[in-house]
């Protein structure tokens, strides 16, 4: 681990050496911050401007409707205030964390919660077997019991859902 050359502070990322004739003849090691302020990289371009985001993003400024607020993301320790400043989530458990201000923002976004997809043009009809859905949602249910420690509704939920996935029952 090696401390920026510039700044004494921040731990340094970007290596810079110099060379001559084909030769090493030093080397600085500097964060990115200090990088960016050397004019040794491009500074960042924002993709959306600071209107446009909050236009996107509006809803997330609302209180929310029910439950409690949403803390830190536990996988990678987001706060929903840094959501809503970089406009990007941080790991697919962010989904999870926030997700009753991110429902109302695809609503709005892509006018639906949930996302259908479409099926290949070469295929004419779903091949028969268990609704996916269905499915889906005994998983989420088993999910949701698992982490609340029901183990009994647990263990009804997985049988359930093997006997499901072997078209057994109809979930």
């Amino acid at each position: 681990m090696q401390y920026c050359t510039a700044c004494q502070k921040a731990i340094a990322t970007i290596m810079v050496m110099d060379l001559s004739e084909g030769a090493v003849t030093g080397s600085q090691h500097v964060c990115a911050q200090c990088a960016e302020q050397l004019g040794l990289t491009p500074p960042k371009q924002q993709k959306f401007s600071p209107e446009m985001l909050e236009d996107l993003l509006g809803g997330l400024n609302k209180p929310r409707a029910r439950g409690k607020p949403a803390e830190a993301c536990p996988g990678c320790g987001m706060t929903p205030t840094e959501f809503r400043s970089k406009g990007r989530l941080g790991c697919p458990r962010c989904y999870e964390a926030f997700r009753v201000e991110l429902l109302p923002l695809l609503q709005r976004i892509h006018e639906s919660q949930s996302h259908q997809g479409r099926l290949p043009s070469t295929v004419a009809e779903a091949p028969a077997g268990p609704d996916e859905r269905a499915l889906s949602e005994l998983r989420r249910r088993l999910e949701d019991a698992v982490r609340g420690e029901r183990y009994e509704e647990a263990a009804q939920l997985r049988d359930e859902l093997r006997r499901a996935e072997r078209g057994e029952l109809a979930p």
